[in-house]
C-alpha cells in the first residue's frame, strides 16, 4: 500500500510550486530578466544561450555608469564558433556588473542560470 503525503505537505508542495512560478525570470530571446526591486533590474544568460556556447574565451560587458539603450549590445561573448553579441531588451543605467564571469569567462557555460547574471541595470 503506496503511503499517502500529509496535507501540510501537500500544500508546501503546492504553494512552492506557485511561488516558483511567479518568481521566474522572464525570457527576452537569450537574455532572462529578473526584477530585483523597484527599478533595478538582474540581466543574464538563458540555458538555451548557454548550451549553445563551446568554450567562451573573451565577454565584454558595458562599464558601471554606461547608460544602455534598447537594443544597445549587452555583452560580446566570444568562443570556439566566433563572436555573438546579445541586445539589452530594457534601457537603463549599469549598477554593477559581473566581474566573476568578466574574469573567467569558461564559467558562464558551466555557471547555474541565477549565476550567470551579466549586470544589474537601474531602468528609465
Amino acid at each position: 500500500m503506496a503511503k499517502q503525503e500529509s496535507a501540510w505537505k501537500q500544500m508546501i508542495h503546492f504553494y512552492r510550486h506557485d511561488y516558483e512560478e511567479q518568481h521566474a525570470p522572464m525570457l527576452y530571446g537569450d537574455v532572462w530578466l529578473k526584477t530585483k526591486s523597484h527599478q533595478r533590474l538582474l540581466l543574464g544568460l538563458s540555458t538555451q544561450c548557454q548550451q549553445n556556447l563551446v568554450l567562451v574565451s573573451q565577454i565584454s560587458l558595458p562599464t558601471s555608469g554606461e547608460h544602455l539603450m534598447a537594443g544597445d549590445t549587452l555583452v560580446t561573448l566570444t568562443d570556439d564558433h566566433g563572436v555573438h553579441t546579445l541586445p539589452t531588451p530594457f534601457s537603463g543605467t549599469v549598477q554593477k556588473i559581473n566581474a566573476d564571469l568578466q574574469a573567467t569567462p569558461p564559467l558562464i557555460v558551466t555557471n547555474k542560470q541565477t549565476d550567470n547574471w551579466l549586470v544589474q541595470l537601474k531602468a528609465d
